[in-house]
């Protein structure tokens, strides 16, 4: 509990003092410093999960940055094999027109200048 809250019941009970007739107060007091512990008890807990809480979406943030990560290496990657792809069509269509075009070539030459 933080001081000033700590403070502040402590006050609170202080001025109960004056206020309650001494039997009494003796009757109240530790049932307010109970309460006073399980106040602290609950905000230390509530505290501990906080910090269970707080390291678990770290977790899950160091987890989805290296998932960002890995998922960008694979979409560069994959770029890389599209580029490669397309590079190996281009390739391919460039020897099927020299193919046609040798063999246009040739039809075009006819059998006899060929077999000088």
């Amino acid at each position: 509990m933080d001081l000033p809250t700590g403070q502040a019941i402590r006050d609170i009970i202080g001025s109960l003092k004056g206020k309650l007739p001494p039997q009494d107060y003796e009757k109240v007091a530790p049932l307010f410093s109970n309460l006073i512990a399980l106040v602290e008890r609950a905000l230390e807990e509530e505290r501990r999960q906080l910090r269970a809480e707080r390291g678990a979406v770290e977790k899950d943030r160091e987890s989805l940055v290296k998932a960002r990560l890995s998922m960008q290496a694979e979409r560069e990657a994959l770029e890389r094999e599209r580029e490669a792809v397309a590079r190996e069509k281009q390739l391919a269509q460039r020897w099927r027109e020299a193919e046609t075009a040798l063999k246009d070539a040739s039809e075009a030459v006819g059998p006899s200048e060929s077999g000088t």
